[in-house]
């Protein structure tokens, strides 16, 4: 079985849309399609895992130690656990990230209309309440002249 970092391979998509899979069961269903015969020994072998981890491992049971056993090992990692959130999820990292980035789009267009309507209403504003261009300049000045008292 061959494992891509950031994508969700068939073999660990689960039909089933009613339930939602445990971390625990994440890990499980890992081992087991990675492994599908004799998985506690394999385990075993790759992690450098004690039969009884491994055997936790396979039964859904597994411990934050051996979670933390499997990451930091060199055959696991930060692309393993990826993998396992990915599987948790139901959700494939490059999807996801493509989602984020839509939403962060959409958001900074969102932000920059807004302030193009402030600035559009700051431009507006001498002009609703009367002042005209002179008057303008004279809320300009002022203000200028508040700014250089407030900094002493």
């Amino acid at each position: 079985m061959r494992i891509i970092v950031g994508e969700i391979s068939s073999d660990f998509v689960v039909k089933s849309s009613v339930a939602k899979l445990s971390t625990k069961n994440a890990w499980a269903l890992y081992a087991r399609r990675r492994w599908p015969l004799n998985g506690v020994k394999c385990a075993m072998a790759e992690w450098g895992l004690t039969e009884g981890e491994a055997k936790g491992l396979f039964a859904a049971q597994i411990s934050q130690p051996t979670i933390d056993k499997i990451i930091d090992h060199p055959r696991g990692g930060f692309g393993l656990g990826l993998l396992i959130l990915e599987i948790r999820t139901q959700t494939a990292l490059r999807s996801w990230v493509h989602s984020e980035r839509e939403r962060l789009a959409h958001e900074s267009e969102q932000q920059a209309a807004a302030a193009d309507e402030l600035a559009a209403m700051a431009r507006d504003l001498p002009a609703r309440l009367g002042l005209g261009a002179a008057g303008a300049g004279r809320m300009a000045g002022s203000r200028r002249r508040h700014d250089r008292e407030a900094d002493g």
